[in-house]
């Protein structure tokens, strides 16, 4: 149901302007106030959370004394008056929508305006005009379809975008591909899951060799040995002005409607709650969380109007004292940005925050290595995540690891949750009250299981483990309570679209986390990042630092040439990896597969750039898996795409499953595909 218009009264914020498009609008501009200020438009401009009858548009207005000088923010703090224009044609010859604005320093001069009366699945022009007929670009943005209307919608989904890492070759091939199709195939939204901006610049790469450019100095931030970071409201809004400064993804943002979430790096690397976790003790930081949620707000053209009963629908600072919990809760409050989304007949979209309610991480740093175990095993997360319910409520008091004295930990902590039990509550009811074929689930982390099967190794001890715990993996009792909540449901037609692992990924999700037979209830296609350093590249310097059992399960090295081998440990198990980096024969790795630790995992590249593209229909689900060149050159023609994966979902009735058919490859298939055997 659309939102009323009492009801966005009440969501908006001192930036944020309602108006509404009429057919009947004169082309003249009224003049603006005396003295009014010559405006530039730095960061072009956007829009966001498309609906049926209403968008919401974005700019940035800065003043400037003359054509080359711009006024400091915060200094003088003049009032900025500017229009916005809303028209059915580029040319502006039919204006439908022409109202006066204005914004300030207090909101780094952002401005959003809700615009609604507006017709469904329809194409609409916006532009910002200021005084001394100064104008910004043309963004073009869409309409919803009704929810009543049969539509097939093709989108983008993306992540990770490294402003210094490597230049955004992605978002221009995305651009150039996208004017070249015909209408049937073009982008309607973008999906954006999180890391937008990077909250951290590094000095380097993660193996010494410089960056491709740099981010300019921070306004306050901490210099340390290895990187800088954003501490400040000013910081943080200095990122988004660095970011969007890029030509190709402020076209992007001018092209399409962007629907976003958000997920570490906007406030904090591997962050929890108000906690930054840089440090071997996570830190209360609860107006660095605020300022972060603060640019965010500011930057990212949102509507956020569900559920109807959160503390802050638009970004309200809150008094930041009392206890740390208090403080921690506050910051919390002071932007929520959950919520849910229609897109015709066929398609609802739900959008889900991994970082501000989740559980701290079930086990410190180096606690594994304590016990003598080579990494996290999976038995150790699920006793540690699931808490006081681990084994239906009887958890061990000690540590089935070395001589079996070590205490139980979590034995009385409650049971590890990454949604918080009120977005989880709210998640499961929208998914059952979704009359949808498909739920899109706009989820910033990766559901597909990614663990290494290491008690395959003969004549070892070793125990399954989990390589990465800040994901989904760290928090398997609620992935065994959302998948079996689908099963007990019979919800079908979820489909996750997933960022943050820095890795090309497809597969299905089974209810259960431990039960081998269990059937799948939902699919998962994770995205790799936009610009943001591949995954595999981590991993080499890890492994080359590290004991020599441990490489041959992540690359084999001849002539100089490097195998990613750590994609088939992935998929097909590490006895089978180690056995090629051994011997080079993909035959017999072939042979020894697929890793039975990762039921319905379909693909893994761990070495990609690039950006995903799915397009639903009222039965069926396509899914590419686009991975790019190497962007990190400067270019100036859109760069070439080294391969495409390619996936096809058909729609589950209840008692049956998801089936991912797929990869098939357009260009040349990644290692191990290259063979067509795995």
């Amino acid at each position: 149901m659309p939102i009323s218009r009492r009801a966005v009264l009440a969501l908006l914020s001192s930036s944020t302007f309602f108006l509404s498009a009429s057919a009947a609008v004169g082309a003249a501009l009224p003049g603006f106030p005396a003295k009014t200020p010559r405006l530039s438009f730095p960061q072009g401009v956007a829009s966001g959370d498309p609906k049926p009858d209403a968008v919401m548009l974005w700019t940035r207005a800065l003043p400037v004394e003359d054509s080359s000088s711009a006024l400091s923010p915060g200094v003088d703090t003049p009032q900025v008056h500017l229009m916005v224009q809303l028209s059915s044609d580029s040319q502006f010859s039919t204006v439908l929508l022409q109202a006066e604005l204005h914004t300030s320093a207090d909101s780094d001069y952002t401005v959003r305006a809700y615009v609604d009366g507006l017709q469904p699945d329809t194409t609409y022009f916006y532009r910002f005009l200021g005084a001394a007929a100064s104008v910004s670009r043309t963004g073009r943005t869409r309409t919803a379809p009704d929810t009543d209307q049969a539509r097939t919608v093709n989108l983008a989904f993306v992540s990770c975008q490294s402003y210094e890492q490597a230049y955004y070759g992605s978002w221009a091939r995305m651009l150039a591909d996208d004017a070249a199709n015909t209408e049937g195939e073009r982008i309607a939204f973008v999906l954006h899951l999180g890391d937008f901006i990077y909250e951290r610049s590094w000095h380097t790469r993660i193996d010494g060799s410089p960056n491709s450019r740099a981010v300019p100095p921070f306004p306050d931030g901490v210099q340390t040995p290895e990187n800088r970071y954003a501490v400040s409201l000013a910081d943080y809004r200095h990122l988004y002005q660095t970011y969007l400064n890029d030509p190709h993804l402020q076209e992007a943002r001018a092209r399409w409607p962007f629907i976003c979430t958000w997920d570490d790096h906007e406030f904090a690397n591997n962050n929890f709650q108000s906690y930054s976790t840089y440090d071997t003790a996570p830190l209360l930081e609860a107006q660095r969380k605020q300022s972060s949620s603060q640019a965010w707000f500011e930057y990212i053209p949102s509507v956020l109007d569900m559920p109807t009963g959160q503390p802050a629908h638009n970004f309200v600072a809150q008094p930041l004292n009392g206890s740390a919990a208090a403080q921690n809760q506050a910051a919390l409050d002071s932007l929520r940005i959950y919520r849910k989304l229609a897109w015709g007949k066929h398609l609802d979209i739900l959008l889900t925050d991994s970082r501000s309610y989740r559980s701290p991480p079930c086990l410190p740093d180096g606690f594994a290595e304590s016990l003598g175990l080579p990494m996290n095993t999976v038995e150790l997360v699920a006793i540690a995540d699931a808490g006081n319910a681990y084994a239906d409520g009887n958890p061990p008091a000690t540590l089935p690891y070395g001589d079996g004295t070590t205490v139980n930990p979590a034995r009385e902590r409650e049971p590890g949750t990454m949604l918080g039990l009120e977005q989880r509550d709210w998640l499961l009811g929208a998914l059952a009250d979704s009359a949808a074929q498909w739920k899109l689930w706009g989820n910033a982390m990766p559901l597909i299981p990614m663990r290494l099967d290491m008690s395959a190794l003969p004549f070892t001890s070793y125990q399954d483990s989990i390589f990465n715990i800040d994901g989904w993996a760290g928090y398997p009792f609620e992935v065994h309570y959302l998948m079996t909540e689908l099963k007990t449901r019979d919800i079908t037609g979820v489909v996750s679209l997933s960022g943050d692992h820095h890795m090309q990924g497809a597969g299905t999700v089974s209810w259960s986390t431990t039960d081998a037979g269990a059937i799948a209830v939902c699919a998962d296609f994770n995205v790799t990042g936009i610009s943001s350093s591949p995954l595999f590249e981590e991993l080499l310097s890890v492994a080359k630092e590290s004991p020599a059992g441990f490489q041959p399960i992540v690359y084999s090295e001849q002539d100089g040439r490097v195998t990613p081998v750590w994609n088939m440990s992935m998929l097909q198990g590490v006895f089978a990896a180690y056995t090629y980096a051994k011997s080079g024969l993909e035959s017999l790795a072939n042979w020894l597969g697929p890793n039975a630790a990762n039921p319905g995992l379909k693909y893994v590249d761990t070495t990609a750039n690039g950006y995903g593209l799915a397009s639903f229909s009222a039965d069926q689900v396509q899914v590419k898996l686009i991975t790019m060149e190497d962007c990190r050159t400067r270019f100036t023609q859109a760069p070439a795409i080294k391969h495409v994966a390619k996936f096809q979902l058909d729609h589950w009735q209840g008692g049956q499953q998801p089936i991912v058919q797929g990869p098939e490859f357009d260009g040349d298939a990644p290692f191990p595909f290259a063979t067509g055997k795995v």
